[in-house]
Order: structure tokens, then sequence, then C-alpha cells
């Protein structure tokens, strides 16, 4: 392993300082008790030092309190022994104040003129000038991330929304050290570990960025805490900082930071947990230096200054409520004020640190009060508390600059006029009569970098970069840069990603058109469209836009647009490949819509299916104690250590794949040398896998916590799909059908399952009757209403006075037929097959049925059992009037049906009946805005999960396993397909634009639902039945679902031996799609539920 003793912390470490009563995490909503916390605390420091610890002698002969013989001496009634903190009564004599600061006559240390003019007894200085500069405050742009705002509900701040190209480094803030283990931590448990890769992941878009950890932070070293004592702990011995060294090592090395800062809040105070002993210590390790006299005079500057490369001056939050224990008290004054913070900088030029170790302090926020006399608004007036609470950050007495911008662009007709105050070089401005705030701008802004430019600052550090608003005002004040983006945007912009770079089994290189002709060249494949500013009618979206194009005979799955309009936080998921993206979006996918980000961007992605089942059946080895193949495994890939915790005794990690197969990966070799800067697979490879150390012991590691990469060259014999060609609609007619039957319709058998599977074959789109059989006896009839099948789609997207009144003009079809990929992509409607497409109602014509069962008989529907619902039952006899009863003349209710050319004739206009009027707004010719057309056996699919039947019979699976067995290759396909389009599915389920779709059928029927409750008395009381039916059925259809996969995957595994099917490849592929697809049942998912 790379050898660690050379540290103490030389590693390119920052060093972060704290403000004047500062606050290091000013923004946290969730956190403001540690804010209060702070600001009491900032109250009991102000007391003690007005009080100045004064341990005076007692009155003397003439009554007055003070230090030596006159006090102490004769007469002195208490404290005799008292010594004075500098000066020539302090212990030693002549004692120096800390920081150089001034002794005065009386024995005080201090800055102003009381202390360093008259009698002063050393270091009489009243304002020493800087030593020498240097630098630029610009030259380096710190900001740092509140990790916490990746999860905020309100105003949500990912790693990849920051303006990075605004910046030189970011911190991310804060890291925790476990008290025990001294390992690098998340904060909490709330906090996830990814947010650490999400930060480093921003060197992508910005390879410049230098990237630090924060470790610690005002609530770390929090009274009480099981942290506060912990960076004494590992300052005061050797041992703990060696083991503190190496997790930190492993940490960067693990997420490729560059550095550190700690941030100790405050070493030595004795407010603050602080020992005597800590000052000494610290200086072998970099910290965090207050600006403060109260805690700074703990820090032995010229000491410390030796091990760190500049100090981060924290200069905001001079001023706050806290203030009302001060000696100042109860007056408004400005939270940053330049005429403090350059008393503040003073304390560095007395021990000789330069302004070129010195980076200043900006807070992207203020501090605000609720005035108590709303005519008096100067700073100098009287506050009666904290302003009102802000409606992100929660808390009263501060507001974020995103609120602040928020307040502002509210209150322009108000006549609100912010108060430039040239001197403090702030703002401030009130407004809703009595609340105050001051806070910063780009005419503030330049006036502190100016002072700080001419002093010769090296640097700047912003807290925090979260707290921008969506256009990066803040940052653009500070920096002068106007043409900032956040790092998903220029992702975004930097143009589409080759898949091949991803995952060289996809084949190719996908690309986007220049023009919006909306076609791809010979030899590519349509996948999806940019509208890149192109106001697209929502009568053909499929049009309109650049087009995504990949090479025919690719293998990714579905593709969909991710990110919605304003606030993008554009993601691929999990299993998902980024192709293509924009700020516009387009089709298909959930951010098909006209908006633009205006943060953010937008991304197109695609699942890759193809290297997962690819690698299906290698893995790691565990340990370097257990670092051996097994018999039946052939190593492909070695890494000398993987987790951080090899050593020359323990290491070496094999990458192991069954001999039984075709070895997925070949050619496995690790790149990177040196200093790793090429260190990247070719286009032919993939990488496997990462780390700092390679194939090679820790002196052959990566510098500069670089990684190398391990890539392999894909088999082409193992890339050989299992292929599912059968079309079992158009095979067998009877293993697809929509399901309902009509008036000669008869029951079919019933399977193991209890449950109806089959009926005989009937016309789809033709107006069906439906039954269900009551307790009673009774037989309560209704009839489902026409709609236009797939073979009528000449009619279903007519122009003009025609059906075009779909939402989406096309259909779902596969993109190839790979057993394992259940992805469905969207074709226009010229681009579908003529043959085996039906139009799709999302809440299939079977659901009324279930719904009216669960009114009836109080069961709710569950796989496993039925459970009693909590709503009154409806009566039998009440549904038998109700269900069938015309409405009363006279009351109005929605229309949501049209009359256009080219219906069926036999169409006539639904009966004003609960029945006809629900089964209306599911969909048929006059209602036709929310169908889609879907391949045939994916939809017999979904109305059977929809019925929570079982997609396939028993008696149907016997058949097809038993021809199987025989050798007949297509019944193996069968199972598999049907097993896939359960995948399929609901991947066309939980589509972007299919779940609009969801949403506006849930509204109409929930219309219809309330219809019954207000305006038909037999049927009160089904709304409430209604709203607590719809969970309970959505997750059963998800576990019936989940339990059909399972149970055909145990039958084929059962009735398919191994020993059986290493004879023959089609029984082989039909147990690897079974055992594929039973492994991710957890996928099965309605996401609208």
């Amino acid at each position: 392993m790379r050898p660690y003793c050379y540290l103490p912390f030389v590693l390119a470490l920052v060093v972060s300082t704290a403000a004047e009563l500062s606050s290091s995490e000013p923004t946290v909503h969730r956190r403001f008790s540690s804010l209060e916390r702070r600001a009491l605390a900032y109250q009991d420091a102000a007391v003690a030092l007005h009080k100045r610890e004064d341990f005076t002698c007692g009155p003397g002969k003439d009554g007055w309190c003070g230090y030596g013989p006159t006090y102490c001496g004769d007469g002195c009634t208490s404290n005799c022994d008292a010594h004075a903190e500098c000066g020539q009564y302090a212990v030693p004599k002549d004692k120096k104040c800390p920081l150089n600061t001034c002794c005065s006559e009386h024995g005080f240390c201090g800055t102003t003129k009381d202390f360093c003019t008259g009698k002063c007894q050393s270091n009489c200085v009243e304002h020493p000038k800087p030593p020498g500069g240097g630098g630029k405050t610009l030259d380096k742009v710190i900001g740092y991330y509140e990790a916490w705002n990746d999860r905020s509900k309100c105003h949500q701040t990912k790693a990849s929304d920051l303006p990075i190209d605004g910046l030189t480094h970011l911190n991310y803030a804060f890291a925790y050290i476990d008290p025990q283990s001294f390992q690098i931590t998340t904060m909490d448990a709330a906090t996830p570990a990814k947010t650490f890769q999400d930060v480093a992941d921003l060197k992508t878009s910005n390879p410049n960025l230098q990237l630090y950890v924060s470790l610690g932070g005002w609530t770390f070293s929090d009274n009480g805490t099981a942290t506060q004592p912990v960076f004494g702990d590992i300052a005061r011995s050797s041992s703990n900082r060696d083991k503190f060294a190496s997790n930190l090592l492993k940490f960067l090395d693990t997420y490729g930071y560059d550095g550190v800062d700690l941030d100790w809040e405050y070493p030595g105070a004795p407010d603050r947990g602080g020992k005597k002993d800590d000052t000494e210590n610290y200086i072998g390790l970099t910290f965090t230096a207050p600006s403060s006299f109260w805690y700074l005079r703990w820090f032995d500057l010229p000491g410390m200054i030796k091990h760190v490369d500049w100090i981060n001056i924290m200069s905001y939050d001079l001023h706050g409520v806290w203030d009302s224990s001060n000696p100042i008290g109860s007056i408004v004054q400005g939270h940053t004020n330049l005429t403090e913070i350059k008393l503040a900088a003073e304390l560095f030029w007395r021990v000789d640190i330069p302004p070129s170790k010195l980076a200043l302090g900006f807070g992207f926020y203020g501090r605000a009060f609720t005035l108590a006399d709303p005519g008096c608004t100067t700073p100098g007036c009287r506050f009666a508390s904290g302003a009102k609470p802000g409606v992100c950050t929660g808390t009263s007495g501060y507001l974020a600059h995103y609120e602040i911008q928020d307040i502002i662009g509210k209150n322009k007709k108000r006549g609100i006029t912010p108060v430039h105050d040239k001197e403090a070089a702030v703002k401030y401005m009130t407004w809703d009569n009595d609340q105050w705030i001051s806070y910063d701008d780009h005419e503030t802004f330049e006036q502190k970098i100016k002072w700080a430019d001419d002093i010769g600052f090296s640097g700047s550090l912003i807290w925090a970069s979260d707290l921008d608003d969506y256009e990066f005002s803040a940052h653009k004040a500070l920096t002068g840069n106007t043409n900032l983006k956040s790092a998903a945007k220029k992702l975004v912009e930097q143009g589409p990603v080759s898949v091949a770079d991803v995952d060289t089994s996809l084949g190719g290189k996908c690309y986007k058109t220049d023009s919006r002709t909306g076609f791809c060249k010979e030899g590519f494949t349509k996948v999806g469209s940019d509208w890149d500013g192109e106001k697209c009618s929502k009568k053909d979206q499929t049009r309109c836009g650049k087009a995504i194009c990949c090479p025919n005979g690719h293998s990714m799955g579905e593709c969909t647009w991710r990110g919605s309009g304003g606030d993008c936080n554009g993601r691929c998921h999990d299993g998902e490949v980024k192709v293509s993206g924009s700020s516009w979006g387009g089709s298909p996918g959930e951010s098909s819509g006209e908006s633009r980000c205006s943060r953010g961007g937008k991304a197109f992605c695609c699942k890759a299916t193809q290297f997962d089942s690819l690698t299906e059946h290698c893995r790691w080895t565990e340990s370097c104690t257990d670092n051996q193949c097994k018999s039946d495994e052939q190593e492909v890939a070695y890494a000398w250590d993987r987790g951080g915790y090899a050593t020359i005794f323990c290491n070496g990690y094999r990458y192991c794949c069954k001999k039984d197969r075709p070895m997925p990966l070949q050619q496995c070799h690790w790149v990177g040398k040196g200093d790793c800067a090429q260190n990247s697979c070719a286009q032919t490879e993939v990488t496997l896998y990462t780390n700092n150390f390679g194939d090679t012991d820790g002196s052959r590691a990566c510098n500069w916590w670089r990684h190398k990469s391990l890539c392999c060259t894909p088999n082409s014999d193992a890339l050989e799909e299992d292929i599912c060609d059968v079309d079992i609609c158009a095979d067998d007619e009877t293993d697809c059908y929509d399901g309902l039957g009509d008036e000669s319709s008869s029951l079919a058998r019933r399977s193991h399952y209890n449950e109806l599977e089959a009926r005989t074959r009937n016309r789809p789109g033709s107006r069906r009757k439906i039954d269900l059989l009551l307790s009673s006896g009774a037989v309560l009839t209704w009839w489902s209403r026409p709609y236009p099948t797939g073979d009528k789609r000449d009619y279903l997207f007519r122009s003009g006075t025609g059906l075009a009144t779909m939402l989406l003009k096309g259909g779902y079809d596969s993109p190839d037929n790979v057993c394992t990929n259940a992805a469905l992509t969207f074709l226009k409607v010229s681009e579908l097959p003529r043959k085996f497409f039906q139009t799709e109602h999302f809440f299939e014509v079977q659901w009324p049925k279930v719904f009216l069962e669960t009114c009836v008989t109080g069961l709710l529907p569950g796989v496993l059992g039925k459970l009693p619902m909590q709503a009154a039952m409806l009566a039998e006899a009440n549904l038998l009037a109700g269900w069938n009863k015309a409405y009363a003349a006279g009351i109005a209710l929605n229309s949501f049906y049209e009359v256009v050319s080219g219906m069926d004739p036999s169409w006539v206009a639904p009966l004003n009946t609960p029945a006809d009027r629900l089964m209306t707004a599911l969909g048929d010719w006059g209602n036709m805005r929310n169908m889609f057309l879907i391949k045939g056996d994916v939809n017999w699919v979904k109305g059977q999960l929809f019925s929570l039947n079982n997609p396939m019979a028993a008696d149907k699976r016997k058949k097809y396993v038993t021809e199987a067995l025989k050798g007949t290759v297509k019944s193996a396909q069968k199972i598999e397909i049907v097993i896939k389009n359960v995948f399929a599915a609901f991947n066309y389920m939980n589509d972007g634009i299919t779940e609009i779709v969801e949403d506006e059928t849930m509204r109409a029927i929930t219309k219809e639902i309330q219809n019954m409750e207000d305006h038909m008395p037999e049927l009160r009381g089904i709304k409430a039945i209604f709203d607590e039916f719809m969970p309970v059925y959505k997750e059963a259809v998800v576990q019936k679902a989940r339990m059909f996969v399972l149970d055909m995957n145990n039958y084929v595994t059962f009735n398919v031996p191994a020993s059986v099917a290493a004879q023959s490849a089609h029984l082989q592929r039909l147990l690897h799609t079974c055992s594929y697809y039973a492994n991710k049942v957890s996928d099965l998912k309605w996401q609208k539920s």
C-alpha cells in the first residue's frame, strides 16, 4: 500500500476559517437547530468576552478593582492572587497578548484605541499594515456545497446543479469522522454516501475543478456529542493520526478528491470542548481559523501556517439575532461589513500572515430581523426578534439568496428600494412593514473584491453555492462571468455520448441529426427526438425536432427523456446509458413538453441490457484470503486490491466466470501508469472496474488519487443473444385476445390458480357484455363501449376532421427480439407493422368488474388473500338498481366525448348511466385521447394482470414445457415471451408519456365516480370505496405480476433438469431467461402507485 508516514497532512490540504461570530452551516433547512445552538454559543462567548474573564483583585482602598499592589495588596477584599492578562502584572511578567494584540495600561488584550494608545504596554499598533500580498481575490473561487440539500424537498440542489465553471474549487460540506474507527462517513444516515460520488463526477464536466472534502463543521463539535472530542483525540495521539491519515487517503483514493478541509470549531476554546494542548497539537494538522479574537486567540497561527496552502476567512455572520445578548444590544446591523472585515484581517497581519495566504469569504444569504419600530429602518435601529422564516429555509432570522431575490422580485411594484451602505459595503432593505435584511449583490461584492485585490488576497470562498437561485445570479455577480451553466447542462450541451464508449456490445455510435428533418441516415434507427426549441405540435410529436439515431441492430432497451422543465435534473436511471441530451428534451419520455430548462438539463437515456446478462455468471472473489476461482470457474481478470484493505501480506482479487459458458470478456488489462493521466479504455473495450492500484501494489499506485481502468474486450461468441421471434398472437389466436367475450362467449376452464384464464375468441373493439355474478344469484350486466381497433389505424390517425384525437400518434413496439430485452420503443404510425397491434386502454375494460366486486363484497383485492375494507359496502340491491339507471334529468354532467367524421356507423353516444359513462371514460370511438396502439401480446398480458389473472394458464404452461422438452423451440420461446411481456407491460405503464395518459384517465374515472356519489342515491358511498380500493388494487397488480414470474421460473426449473438442458441450446436459453427475469422481479413497480 502507499506509505502514509510522510504525512502529517501535507496533502495539498486547504484550510477554511470560520467567520467572526460565524456559522459554517447557515443554510440547511433541516439543521437549523445547530444554527440556534451556535447563536447561543456566540451569546455566551460574547458575554464572556465582555467580562474579559475579569477575575481582578477585589476593591482596594479606593474601592476600585484592578491588578498589582494597589489593588491586590493591603486592603484587597477578594481574588487577591489574581494576575493580569498581559504586561507587568501578568505571570510571567511582561507577558505578551495572543496574536500580538495590544496590551493596555491595565493589563488587558485588545485591538482598539482603548488598548493600543495612551499607556499601552506592548504591541501598541492599532492598525498594523499587511505583509506583502501578491494575489487576486478571484484567482481561487471556492464554493461550499451543503450535501444535505441533495435531499431537500424545497429548492433541491444536487451536485450536478452547481455552476462549476464559476468555481476553481468545490468543498463537500460536511463529512464526519467516526469517533471509534476514524473512518470518513456522511454527516448522518439521511445523507447517502452517493453524494460523495456525485461531487466526484463533476470532474467529468470540468476536469480542472479541485474537489475537497470538508470534515467537521459547527455541529460536529457541539457540546454533548460523541464527535466533539474527535479532532482533539486525533491531534494528541500519533497512532490516532496514523489511523486517521490512512482512512483519509483511502477516502481520497476511492472518490478521486484532491484534498481535505478540516473544519475544527474550535481547538482550545473552553466553550467548545477545547483543551489547552489543542493549540500545540494542532500545528501538525491543517486547521479552521476563526477571525474573531475570542476563538482565534487559541491558534498558533505562525506555527500552523507552515502546513497549509491557504486560510479561508468566513467574513460574514458578523451580526445576527444573537446580538441581543451582546453589549451591542438588539440593533440591526449588516451581517457582513467591510469595516469590521478589515479589523478582523488585522489579526492576521499582527502575526505576519500574508494576504496571499488568505481567501475572503462571501455569504450567499442574509440575516433578517423584525423591527421593533417600523419607522426606524437604518442600521442601529432596534429589532424585536428574527424575521419571518423563509419559504424554504424555514428559520427565523435567515434567508437564502434565492429567497431574497424572490422577495425583491415579488415586491418591485410595492416600491421596495434597497439601500446601499457604501462605507460598510452591504445592502439592506425592508418589506412587509417591519421585515429587515442585509445582503450582498454585485455592487457590494465588487467593493469587497476591490479592497481584497488592493491588499493582495489570493482567493475567495462562498457559503454556499447551493444557496444561489436557479439563474446563478449570485455567482455571476461575484465572478463577473455571465455565462455560467450547471454541470448537468454542460454535459448536455457537449453533445451525444457515444454508446460504444459506455458498452461496446451495443455497437456503433449514436448521433443526433444537425437538421430537423426527423430522418436518420441509412443503417440507423431513430430512437427519439430532441425538440431543440421547436414548438412541437401535439398532433404529431414524433416528427418534430432533431432525430436521435442509433445503429440498426443495437441492443439497447427502451429510451426516454429524463427531467422536466424549469429546474431540470435530467438523470439516467440505474441500468440506463446517456445517449444524448439538451435543455429542451423531446419525445418519448417524461419531459416531453415545451418547457425549456432554466437550470440543469434533460438527458436522453436508453437501457443497457446486454452487459448485465453478459457478465451474469461472473463474480469477484470476496477476500484476499479466499481469492481463487472455483474449479468450475475461469480467471478473467485480477485486481491487487478491492475496497482499500489490501496489504503486502493479504492482497489479490480475481474476476471469475463460469467455464460452461463462452467467456464473456477477453484480453483484460489495466490501463494507467505513473500519474495515470492516460487511464481510459479504448472504444472497442468495456471498463470492468477502476481503482488506484490496478494489478500492482501500493508502490506503483496512481499519483494524485487517480484511478487505473480495467479494460476488457467483449467476446463476440458470448454476445449472441437468445432470440424470441414468435408472435403468440399470430401463431395461435387463442393465446392472445382482450379477454372480455361477447354475448355468445362461454366460460372457459379454470386453472389450478382458481382464476378465469381464457375465453373464446371475440372481436376486439366490439361492444361486449360484461356479467358480474352476485352472491344473491342475481347477475349485474353492462356493456363495454366500442372503440377503433389496431387494424383501423387509418381512421385513428386521420387529420383534419377525422379521428386525430389521440394524444400520441403512434404505438409501442419491441426494438428487437432479444428474449431478455423487455424494452418498448415508440414508433409513429407510418413505421408500425400492419399486423399484431391492438388499441390499448390504460385502465383496462376489465377493471370496473374487479372494482364492483370489492364494492359488494367488502373485500379488497389481494394476491395472497383478500382484505376487508374500512369503507361501508354497497348493498347488492342498490348496485343493481343504480348501476344502469339514468341520471335524473336536469343534472349537468361533464361531456367528455365528441362526434367526429369517420366513426363506425354502429357507434352511438353513451347512455347517461353510471355504467356507460364510466366505460366511455376508459376510452371509445368518441373518447380516444388516452388510447394507444401496442403489440397485441403485450396488451394481452397487461389486460390479464389488470384482471388479477395469470397471463398463461397452467395447462398452457404444461403443454409448452412438454413440447419444449421434445425439441419444439417455438414452445420454449412462447414461455419466454409471456414472461418478457410482463416486464414490457410495466415498462409501457411507467413510460413518461404513458404516465400522463394514466393521470388524465384517472381524472376522468374519478370524475365519474364523484358523479355517482353526488347524483345517484343508490350508489352513495362508492367514492370512499374507490379511494380505498385504488392503491390496494395497484399493489395487487404488481404482486400478481411478480408471483407469476416467480411461479413460471419455479415450474420451468423443476421440470427442465439442468442435465437435460445441457444437451439442448433452446432449453438452456429457456432456463436462462426464466432465471434472468426472476432475479429482476423487484423491478416490477407501478411508478404512480
